[in-house]
């Protein structure tokens, strides 16, 4: 048999943990995790490679219902994953039912021709019945070549769901080099560390309404060093202050927690300069996302 490789998609609702999904398996972060809805904003993707086969993950925003024009766009993008695609996965949660926002999603996939894997996550959190009465339920669908259930946190069948995905594949070139672990460029992956923190550390609409983009970063002399300047980008006025905070200890911890991140990710002591403008209504115009998403169409 000879070296398999192909694009991998990975849907599902909101929170169910494709990103973490994804993480686990590249062992290094390289895509946000976020417990509120629409983390993740864009297709990026993971290279995967395995001793015969190479698996390049296009990991999508959650499924949910559009309120204003930048959520409908990510909804888009969703769905726009599918065209491609050599493998599907949907991942959701044992839920002891099918669940009814999967069961409308699923209209959407009746057409998608090639292999779907459904993992159930959190298995660790649920009992048995819950278990078995989940895969009882989404097999009856038809729609599911093989079903797997993990769990990302604690790191079961994690093994079992690469290999099964691999198995799936066309035979096909390698696309990419072994180091290669993403497309995006590192600027690209910072600002979505930057962003994370913003969702962990600020609420209500403030998480939805900023944006993010690295506008320099350069090794020092000697390379020990890497300075980093970032603008996070808000909507209104009036958010600009909430982001910087009470005599600025919100922008300082953000920019704490995210240096953390970004040192990690380089292996490199950061100096992380973040700047908070003002954008006005860049969420609710379509070119305005596209452009500060950094996307085509």
């Amino acid at each position: 048999m000879g070296f398999k490789s192909g694009f991998v998609g990975v849907l599902g609702q909101a929170n169910v943990g494709k990103s973490t999904f994804i993480n686990a398996l590249m062992g290094k972060k390289l895509l946000i995790v976020s417990e509120k809805r629409q983390s993740t904003r864009h297709r990026i993707q993971c290279v995967l490679t395995l001793p015969g086969a190479q698996i390049i993950f296009v990991d999508t925003p959650g499924l949910h219902q559009p309120v204003d024009k930048l959520s409908k766009y990510l909804l888009k993008q969703a769905y726009a994953a599918l065209d491609g695609l050599d493998v599907l996965v949907y991942m959701t949660e044992p839920w002891g039912k099918l669940h009814e926002y999967d069961e409308k999603v699923f209209d959407h996939l009746k057409n998608f021709t090639n292999p779907i894997v459904l993992l159930i996550n959190k298995i660790d959190l649920a009992s048995k019945e819950q278990l078995e009465a989940t895969q009882a339920a989404y097999q009856q669908t038809g729609l599911f070549r093989t079903i797997v259930p993990i769990s990302c946190t604690q790191g079961a069948n994690l093994g079992i769901a690469a290999n099964t995905i691999a198995e799936l594949l066309p035979e096909g070139p390698k696309y990419f080099a072994d180091e290669i672990q993403t497309d995006r460029s590192t600027e690209f992956v910072i600002a979505e560390f930057i962003r994370e923190k913003i969702y962990q550390l600020t609420h209500k609409e403030i998480p939805y309404s900023t944006g993010v983009e690295v506008v320099h970063m350069q090794e020092r002399e000697g390379g020990k060093l890497v300075d980093v300047i970032a603008n996070i980008y808000v909507a209104r006025e009036s958010q600009k202050p909430i982001i910087i905070g009470n005599g600025g200890r919100m922008i300082k911890e953000i920019g704490r927690l995210a240096r953390q991140e970004i040192e990690a990710f380089l292996g490199k002591h950061v100096y992380l300069d973040l700047q908070v403008k003002v954008r006005p209504n860049w969420n609710e115009d379509e070119a305005e996302i596209a452009k500060l998403l950094g996307r085509e169409g």
